[in-house]
């Protein structure tokens, strides 16, 4: 299980750094008109994730067998809010953290969909896989709701950006709320099968168009980064992936609560810095150089972290 898990994330990583360099330079080559940027990054936010994150709510989400459902989603937004406690404290300590929505923005939120999913196949046989990726999607209900409003404010705040209600429905919040509706009421049964296989179409492109605007800013942003700029990333790979995952282990080694819970706590911890944070950055040249250098730092400990962490997990709970 350990050499697999690190062959999986090697191979995560390079597609994103290969990826990454048509990325950058596309990317060059948009940033000669800044509303070409701002055309790409509103094509993930207001079309192609909002599709992808309703269709799979209304089609998939079910509650119905899953003891204490409720407790996945809240686990979720409280592993944000511990990884922020963390960078806040950490900052309060270091002033001369400079960028600190950023810092504490990159601690607090993890990428907890796509590498879990690819990792998933790893860990569970075909019968557990089900169960697993039934409350994978529980755990990241809230997840989108909580980036796009506290962790996008987080991110703006070094330009004085104020929260506003407004902030509250940006149209991955308001997708997430009506795929719920719809998942609850039973309305999804009277979507259109066309319609619903146009969003699946359409949210499909989310993913490789991440991946190619996080990839871009990786690459593109790393070639100007020099010997100081590398403070900031290295403070938060260590906070992110090296303390923040002791602490979980820590808590499930005395506590030990039950299997899943512990598993998804580890998840929560584990997982490198959240690559959406690169797409919804503000277009500033030294915020760019903290987060590419904290995504591709984070991802690249990410090969041995994942997989000693879960090895541990494995050892408590006897896998």
């Amino acid at each position: 299980m350990l050499i697999d898990l690190m062959v999986t994330r090697f191979c995560g990583i390079m597609e994103v750094i290969i990826i990454g360099i048509a990325g950058a330079l596309v990317i060059n080559g948009l940033r000669s008109s800044a509303d070409n940027m701002k055309i790409l990054n509103a094509l993930f936010i207001r079309i192609t994730l909002p599709c992808l994150v309703f269709a799979n709510i209304a089609k998939n989400f079910r509650i119905e067998g899953v003891a204490f459902w409720w407790g996945f989603p809240l686990l979720g937004a409280a592993m944000f809010f511990f990884g922020g406690l963390i960078a806040y404290i950490y900052i309060t300590l270091d002033r001369s953290v400079k960028n600190r929505g950023i810092f504490t923005a990159s601690v607090a939120f993890h990428n907890s969909i796509l590498l879990p999913l690819a990792f998933a196949p790893v860990l569970f046989s075909s019968e557990r896989l089900a169960e697993f990726l039934n409350y994978l999607f529980l755990y990241n209900v809230l997840a989108i709701p909580s980036f796009f409003s506290v962790g996008v404010w987080m991110i703006h705040s070094s330009t004085n950006t104020k929260f506003r209600v407004r902030n509250l429905f940006t149209p991955p919040i308001v997708a997430t709320f009506l795929g719920l509706l719809f998942a609850v009421t039973g309305w999804h049964v009277y979507l259109p099968d066309r319609m619903m296989r146009q969003l699946l179409t359409f949210g499909s492109l989310s993913t490789p168009l991440s991946i190619l605007i996080v990839g871009g800013v990786i690459v593109s942003s790393i070639s100007k980064v020099s010997r100081k700029d590398w403070k900031e990333p290295l403070k938060i790979m260590t906070l992110k992936s090296v303390v923040f995952p002791v602490l979980a282990s820590l808590f499930i080694f005395f506590v030990r609560p039950p299997e899943f819970i512990a598993l998804f706590i580890i998840i929560g911890s584990v997982m490198p810095m959240g690559s959406t944070i690169a797409i919804v950055i503000p277009p500033d040249e030294k915020v760019e150089k903290v987060v590419a250098g904290g995504l591709l730092l984070t991802m690249l400990i990410s090969i041995l972290t994942i997989p000693v962490f879960f090895s541990i997990y494995g050892l408590m709970y006897g896998w």
